[in-house]
């Protein structure tokens, strides 16, 4: 009788463990192979600041244009509004390189600006700078994941910006 008992509480010691839980941790290994399959290279809606490009829904290449053209608008009109005084007529195009995070924050990230743009107009990243932060509220933009679901992600993008001053002659 005391071997069945003794036999009897190995087996209850020992299958304690089957009671548990068992905790599932995810590896990284696992977790870089879903971002690696992730199609990094495309998204599925492009980000939006100007409410006119809300209604060009599921065209990508529509989107693009009236975000870009929009963005690059906004802070062409941003500088025009500063009443800049120039010496020399000039017509040139710049270009500034910006990341939008998947929360829809807009961050500068360089400037590609010629040696007369930046003579003519000394603080031109600043007044820039001034525009972006000043932007309206960015939705970021999305992609669609194996769910189907649409998450926000970040994404890159470099504005060309056009510069033409003219002297009047008054």
């Amino acid at each position: 009788m005391k071997k069945a008992v003794a036999i009897i509480c190995v087996l209850l010691f020992c299958s304690c463990n089957y009671f548990e839980k068992q905790k599932i941790h995810a590896t990284d290994e696992l977790i870089q192979e879903r971002l690696d399959s992730l199609d990094t290279s495309t998204i599925d809606k492009f980000p939006i600041f100007n409410k006119d490009c809300e209604q060009l829904d599921h065209d990508l290449t529509a989107e693009k244009y009236c975000f870009i053209t929009s963005l690059s608008s906004y802070i062409g009109n941003s500088l025009f509004e500063n009443k800049l005084v120039l010496e020399n007529e000039l017509d040139t195009t710049f270009q500034v390189a910006i990341e939008i995070s998947d929360s829809g924050k807009v961050t500068i990230m360089s400037f590609t600006i010629d040696a007369l743009l930046k003579e003519s107009i000394p603080q031109i990243e600043e007044l820039v700078q001034q525009s972006i932060d000043e932007l309206p509220e960015v939705q970021p933009a999305l992609k669609k994941i194996q769910s189907g679901e649409l998450v926000p992600v970040k994404t890159h993008f470099i504005i060309s910006i056009r510069v033409v001053a003219k002297i009047s002659n008054n």
